[in-house]
């Protein structure tokens, strides 16, 4: 029997096992294991070890006292004990969502677009910096893009005509919608007033849905009986401190303008960043842009600034426009559905960013990062109307796109990779973040010179000391040395130990200060950093 392999299908699995390569690749070694994932560890090894019992809640939304649902400890528990009680182990659902989301994606591009810009659009995804990105770590958002798409497509499949089994849908978009809630504070708003608005617009043409819409809320609402537990146990502190976090956030703002201004120039760095990878991978807004003109040196700094910065908002504003102008004429009633949904679902996500405007950096769009390939998919479309006369010069555009998207976040991918491995010019001094291989190498430096039981100091840069001495500790502890900071006002006797963390670069050589008082009989270089005891002179 002769097997036919679909050409679609073919390609979709290549594209696939790229994103799966550049997402897996040095997955251990390579992990980001900041302070926030060396907290999240902790905890979850405590309960993986029966120490304690599994939270109700999940980790604090970033700078305030409001804690999301569990799911997000909840998901790497199961992945604990599946698979090992280890960091990499645990962050095993943020790599599977991400690799997931590849395939999903190319699902959700059909219900608009043709075979052939679907599998366009889903190779952008797969080797887009940003999502490769934030695959590579655990962290409570890094999921979210799986869960919001899953969310929309299960929706629109419930809304489809020719779906039979639309219970089974509405379980499918109930455990979307009760998961992403608890992944990012965005989730918990955009998610639930986008599910009320699709079922308020379609109940109107489609009473039956009733059924399905019950089956959502009410799955998504078991999901979350943890932080249901907790409400009756604190007597609602956790609501009030959503709400006191609220007011904190959006009173930080400017003017409505100023913000407003804020949002759309976020959005469309956001929008280029995620396709393309050229720009800043974390701030945005018009302070940033400002800053980043002023600082750019001479006519050759400043005029690819200012051709970029025209670009990404023609993109936006342009795909914007594009979008509108397809709901008005579309006469296919999934698509028209399709780019309603979606364009819901961003608008309200917009709106949301206003008054956090001052707040928002590019991570924010985690919650909706298959924005700009539905804009990139309607540029794409529209370049197609002058596929008839232009067939040739429509085939080099497409082409062209495609190769310009491919390069741009390969080379963006292998800048990061490059960094990680401890061989770019600039590393270490200016790292905000510390990989597992780092962290597990000086903690082995540290623990194979000190006893258990003994306390060592950790000297060095205050960001190093800020951002590091948690994920250290987190693997000194385990062998029985406990890591505290070098305090400056701490009168030393002389016979406390001491390790110095440094930059990789310094090969071990002690700055003319510190070599005054202390020297250093050996050194370790792990990645991007070094690492060394001090002992007084």
């Amino acid at each position: 029997m002769k097997i036919r392999i679909n050409t679609v299908a073919l390609i979709l699995f290549g594209i696939i096992s790229v994103g799966i390569f550049l997402r897996t690749y040095q997955f251990h070694d390579w992990l980001r294991f900041n302070a926030d994932q060396s907290r999240d560890a902790s905890l979850v090894s405590h309960v993986v070890d029966g120490n304690v019992a599994w939270p109700l809640l999940g980790p604090k939304a970033g700078g305030t006292t409001f804690k999301l649902g569990g799911a997000f400890y909840y998901l790497q528990i199961v992945s604990a004990k599946v698979f090992g009680n280890s960091p990499d182990k645990m962050a095993y659902p943020d790599l599977f969502a991400s690799i997931l989301t590849i395939p999903l994606l190319f699902l959700l591009m059909r219900r608009a677009f043709q075979a052939r810009t679907a599998l366009l659009l889903t190779a952008g995804l797969s080797v887009s910096v940003f999502a490769i990105k934030y695959a590579r770590f655990a962290w409570n958002p890094n999921s979210a893009p799986l869960y919001s798409i899953l969310f929309l497509y299960a929706l629109l499949a419930i809304a489809d005509a020719k779906t039979v089994k639309k219970l089974r849908w509405a379980l499918v978009a109930g455990v979307a919608l009760g998961i992403g809630v608890q992944l990012h504070t965005v989730l918990l708003v955009v998610m639930p007033i986008t599910a009320l608005l699709f079922f308020m617009f379609i109940g109107r043409k489609t009473p039956s849905l009733w059924r399905p819409a019950a089956i959502v809320f009410a799955v998504a609402f078991a999901l979350n009986i943890g932080q249901v537990i907790d409400l009756a146990q604190t007597n609602g502190a956790n609501v009030k401190a959503f709400f006191g976090a609220t007011t904190t956030k959006t009173a930080n703002g400017k003017t409505l303008l100023g913000d407003l201004a804020t949002d759309a120039v976020c959005q469309a760095q956001a929008d280029a960043f995620i396709i393309s990878g050229i720009g800043n991978d974390d701030e945005c807004g018009t302070d940033m842009v400002i800053s980043t003109y002023q600082k750019a040196k001479g006519l050759s700094g400043k005029l690819p600034f200012l051709v970029g910065l025209f670009l990404s908002v023609l993109f936006s504003v342009g795909g914007a426009w594009l979008w509108i102008r397809a709901i008005r004429k579309s006469t296919d009633g999934q698509v028209k559905l399709f780019l309603q949904l979606t364009g819901m679902y961003a608008l309200i996500n917009f709106i949301l960013f206003i008054p956090l405007a001052n707040e928002i950096s590019l991570r924010f769009y985690l919650a909706s990062m298959f924005v700009p390939f539905i804009l990139l998919g309607l540029w794409i479309e529209a370049l197609s109307v002058f596929a008839g006369t232009y067939r040739k010069q429509m085939l080099i555009a497409t082409l062209s796109i495609l190769a310009i998207v491919l390069c741009t976040n390969s080379m963006a991918v292998w800048t990061a990779f490059l960094d990680h491995s401890g061989k770019t010019l600039v590393s270490g001094s200016t790292s905000t973040e510390i990989t597992l291989g780092e962290v597990e190498g000086i903690a082995e430096y540290i623990t194979s010179h000190f006893q258990s039981g003994e306390t060592v100091l950790l000297k060095g840069k205050q960001t190093y000391i800020f951002k590091y001495l948690k994920s250290i500790e987190y693997f000194t502890a385990q062998k029985g040395v406990a890591l505290k900071p070098l305090s400056k006002k701490k009168q030393l006797t002389g016979s406390e130990p001491i390790v110095l963390i440094g930059n990789a670069k310094s090969k071990g050589k002690l700055t003319k200060s510190v070599a005054e008082t202390y020297s250093a009989p050996d050194f370790g270089i792990y990645g991007r950093f070094s690492i060394e005891q001090l002992i007084r002179k």
